[in-house]
C-alpha cells in the first residue's frame, strides 16, 4: 500500500523539478533577450548565463533558437553559455551530442546563417565526415551554397586531371549556375570558356551595364547627396543642362566593360571631384515580380524605379562592391525605367588615396539568382565604343 502511494509521489516531485528547471531556463533565456547596446541589461545578462551553464545538455537546441536572433548583443550572450556547455561535454570521455538534434538545424535554411554554421562546428567534431558528405547537397542554399559550388569545383577540376572534359564541362556549368559569389562566378566562367562553353555573367546575375549617362553636376564638398538637379523631376534624354564649371552637359549612352557589370564614372561621365551624376537606363521584365535591387557606389548613390525612390543611402567614402546593398522592389511585366544618382565627394584627405567614382547595380531574387530582365534602351547599337569613349 505505501509503495503505490510512494511511486506516484516521487513521479509528481521529478515533474515539479523539471518545470522549475524550465522554468529558470525560459526566465534566464529571456533575460538575455532584453540585453541591448550600451551594457544595456548586461548585469541581468551575466546572472542569466551563469543559469543557462548550470543545466545540462539538453537545453543546447533552445540555445541554438535562442541564438537566431537579430539581436547580436543577446545572440553572443547566449553564444557564451552555449560554449561553456559544450566544451565542459566534450571534455567527457564519452559526450553525449544531440547530433540528429544538431543535423536538422544545420540543414533548416529558415535559421541564420552565422548559427547554422556554429551547429555545423559542433558537428565536425563528433562526425568529422557529415560535411564533406553533406555540402554538395546544399547548392542553392543561401548559406552553404558557396561551399557547395566550392566542392563542385574541385570535383570538376579532378575530371579535368583525369581527362573527362565532358563531365567537367557539366560540373562546371553547375557551379556556374549556382554561385553567387564574384570570384566564383568569374572562376567557373574563366574555366568554361577554356573549354570553349562560354557563358554571360550579366545576364546570369542581373547586371544592368548598359546606360544613358548624365554629369558632372557641381555639387561643392558633400552637399551632392541632398541637391537636387533636373533628372529626379524628369528624364530628358535630349535636353542639355549647365553642368560643373559652367560647361554644357547631355546624356551619353555607356556600356561597362567590367564583366561584373561595374561603370567606373570616371571613364564614363568625368576625372571630377565634387559631383553628381546620372544614369539611366530602360529594362524588360518578362513578368510583374517582387524582386531584390543588390547595388553599390562610391561614393553614394539614389535609386528610382519606375519613378519611385527604391534606394537612398547617405555614406561618403564607400567603396563599391557586390551586393552591398540591398532593397526590394517591385517590377512590372513589361518596360521598367530606372534613374541612379551616384555623388562624388572630395579628396580624400590622405592624397595617396584614390578618388574613385564606381557604381555596380543588379536585379534579381532572393537567392541573387537571375530574374531574366534585359536592358532594353539605350540598345546594343547605340553603345559608341568602350566605356568613356567619344561617339
Amino acid at each position: 500500500m505505501m509503495r503505490r502511494i510512494l511511486l506516484p509521489l516521487a513521479l509528481l516531485a521529478l515533474l515539479q523539478l523539471t518545470c522549475v528547471a524550465a522554468d529558470k531556463v525560459d526566465d534566464a533565456i529571456q533575460a538575455i533577450a532584453r540585453a541591448g547596446s550600451q551594457a544595456s541589461g548586461s548585469v541581468a545578462a551575466a546572472a542569466a548565463v551563469k543559469t543557462l551553464t548550470e543545466q545540462d545538455l539538453s537545453i543546447l537546441p533552445r540555445l541554438l533558437t535562442a541564438m537566431d536572433t537579430p539581436n547580436i548583443v543577446a545572440a553572443n550572450w547566449y553564444r557564451q553559455a552555449y560554449e561553456t556547455i559544450v566544451e565542459r561535454e566534450l571534455d567527457k570521455e564519452a559526450p553525449r551530442i544531440p547530433v540528429q538534434q544538431l543535423k536538422a538545424f544545420v540543414l533548416d535554411p529558415s535559421h541564420q546563417g552565422r548559427v547554422r554554421r556554429l551547429a555545423w562546428d559542433l558537428l565536425d567534431r563528433v562526425d568529422p565526415d557529415y560535411r564533406q558528405l553533406t555540402i554538395p547537397s546544399l547548392l542553392g542554399d543561401r548559406e552553404f551554397g558557396s561551399d557547395a559550388v566550392e566542392q563542385t569545383m574541385q570535383a570538376a577540376l579532378k575530371m579535368l586531371e583525369q581527362d573527362k572534359q565532358s563531365e567537367a564541362i557539366q560540373l562546371f556549368t553547375v557551379a556556374f549556375n549556382e554561385s553567387r559569389l564574384n570570384h566564383q562566378i568569374l572562376a567557373a566562367a574563366n574555366q568554361l570558356e577554356k573549354l570553349n562553353q562560354p557563358v554571360d555573367i550579366i545576364k546570369h546575375m542581373g547586371f544592368l551595364h548598359r546606360w544613358y549617362m548624365l554629369g558632372p553636376f557641381d555639387a561643392p564638398g558633400f552637399s551632392g547627396f541632398e541637391m537636387s538637379f533636373p533628372p529626379e523631376k524628369k528624364v530628358d534624354l535630349k535636353a542639355e543642362y549647365r553642368g560643373k564649371d559652367g560647361s554644357a552637359i547631355r546624356w551619353q549612352v555607356r556600356q561597362s566593360t567590367d564583366r561584373l557589370g561595374q561603370s567606373n564614372l570616371i571613364q564614363a561621365i568625368a576625372p571630377v571631384k565634387e559631383a553628381v551624376g546620372y544614369a539611366y537606363s530602360e529594362f524588360h521584365s518578362p513578368l510583374t515580380q517582387d524582386v531584390e535591387l543588390r547595388c553599390g557606389a562610391d561614393d553614394n548613390m539614389t535609386v528610382w524605379v519606375n519613378n519611385k525612390k527604391v534606394f537612398s543611402r547617405l555614406q561618403w567614402l564607400n567603396g563599391t562592391r557586390l551586393d552591398r546593398f540591398t532593397s526590394p522592389v517591385q517590377l512590372i511585366k513589361g518596360t521598367n525605367t530606372i534613374l541612379v544618382k551616384i555623388c562624388q565627394g572630395p579628396q580624400h584627405k590622405n592624397p595617396a588615396v584614390p578618388n574613385n567614382w564606381s557604381m555596380q547595380l543588379r536585379l534579381c531574387d532572393s537567392t541573387g539568382g537571375s530574374v531574366g530582365v534585359k536592358v532594353i534602351h539605350p540598345l546594343p547599337t547605340e553603345v559608341p565604343g568602350p566605356e568613356g569613349n567619344s561617339p
